[in-house]
């Protein structure tokens, strides 16, 4: 009767020592991204930002070019800026569709004064996504 007994504690320490190290939870990773869009739209001067690469995309004459830092000549503005969920690297690719239904409102005037504060948010944003900044990410304006 002892020896039963103690080849089924064996057994089951056994069990349960397996089942503790191949069962065991994986461990959660962090949600791919915390936003719900992807890009920002600049409908006034045709410009997208991708919000987690910090790339700008804009049409020089006859092409679509990716840049860190935009010209000096094109000037952004929060006011008209438009949150698009594009899941695909060329958000330019739909852009026709994107200037038929983002249009600038019909008397929006151009301020410069708004493009420094809007390039440096989102700078901001890219650097919070990456975890370059302690503080929560900015809310859309």
């Amino acid at each position: 009767m002892r020896r039963p007994l103690s080849l089924l504690f064996i057994l089951v320490g056994i069990a349960v020592a397996l089942n503790a190290c191949v069962y065991a939870p994986p461990h959660e990773r962090p949600p791919a991204h915390r936003y719900d869009y992807d890009y920002y739209y600049y409908p006034n001067v045709n410009v997208y930002f991708h919000l987690f690469s910090g790339h700008y995309y804009y049409r020089d004459h006859d092409r679509w070019l990716r840049v860190k830092v935009l010209p000096s000549h094109i000037y952004l503005d929060h006011r008209v800026r438009r949150p698009l969920v594009i899941k695909e690297p060329q958000p330019y690719r739909h852009h026709e569709r994107h200037r038929a239904e983002y249009r600038p409102p019909a008397n929006y005037r151009r301020e410069p004064k708004y493009d420094r504060a809007e390039r440096d948010h989102n700078r901001r944003q890219y650097e919070v996504y990456h975890g370059r900044r302690g503080d929560a990410p900015p809310r859309p304006r």
